[in-house]
């Protein structure tokens, strides 16, 4: 039986944080697509970006497996995560596979759970009792303590830290370097900004800064 091809979603910087992963784990990436015609014909660290999206529809299924490397780029009112699931669920959708990155020096507990197209980047940190759902990012150095939850699509930034029993809503990101102490509750699409530190629930939704972490414009 033939081994899939290796083909990324995305030829940004997390697309070349992945392919480095990868490569230091021995495996070859065939191709990187982008939505980005000017990136077409291009190179990714020496990986051919061969077009968008028709140049995997033009494949067999069976014959590749898929990285999503799209990033995203919080701002007020929205996580950004929404065209990383939009692609994850585009493709899935058409029958092609995704497959998780877990990189070599990441620690992650045999008694945690990891959706297998999770991302669990360099220096992350994986607990016991913690589940990591589908299409997340935990980035370079974050950390999720036991029994933390990490809904779909949600991303932990690098340098973040979750304390026990957290749970993380679908699609929210958690800021580089944000602190969420135990047991807080992070909703659907919130964002923490970096650096903050989150004390209380935040709402779906919801926007918070600081420390200790509010909504903009709060006291």
């Amino acid at each position: 039986m033939t081994t899939p091809e290796i083909i990324v979603v995305g030829a940004g910087g997390h697309a070349r944080v992945l392919i480095d992963i990868l490569r230091r784990q021995g495996e070859a990436v065939a191709a990187a697509i982008d939505i980005n015609p000017a990136l077409h014909g291009t190179l990714l660290d020496g990986v051919p970006v061969i077009g968008g999206d028709d140049a995997v529809r033009h494949r067999d299924a069976a014959a590749v497996i898929l990285v999503n490397a799209v990033g995203n780029v919080p701002g007020r009112g929205t996580s950004g995560l929404g065209q990383r699931r939009a692609v994850f669920e585009r493709f899935a959708a058409a029958g092609y596979r995704f497959r998780g990155v877990v990189s070599q020096d990441a620690v992650v507990s045999a008694r945690a759970s990891l959706d297998p197209t999770a991302q669990i980047v360099t220096g992350a940190i994986i607990h016991p009792g913690t589940a990591v759902g589908a299409n997340v990012i935990v980035n370079t150095g974050a950390q999720a303590d036991h029994d933390c939850v990490l809904g779909a699509h949600s991303h932990l930034a690098p340098g973040a830290v979750l304390c026990g029993g957290v749970r993380v809503g679908t699609e929210a990101h958690i800021g580089a370097g944000a602190v969420v102490i135990q047991g807080v509750a992070i909703g659907d699409l919130a964002v923490i900004g970096a650096g903050a530190v989150v004390t209380a629930d935040v709402p779906a939704g919801a926007v918070v800064l600081g420390i200790p972490a509010r909504a903009p414009g709060r006291v």
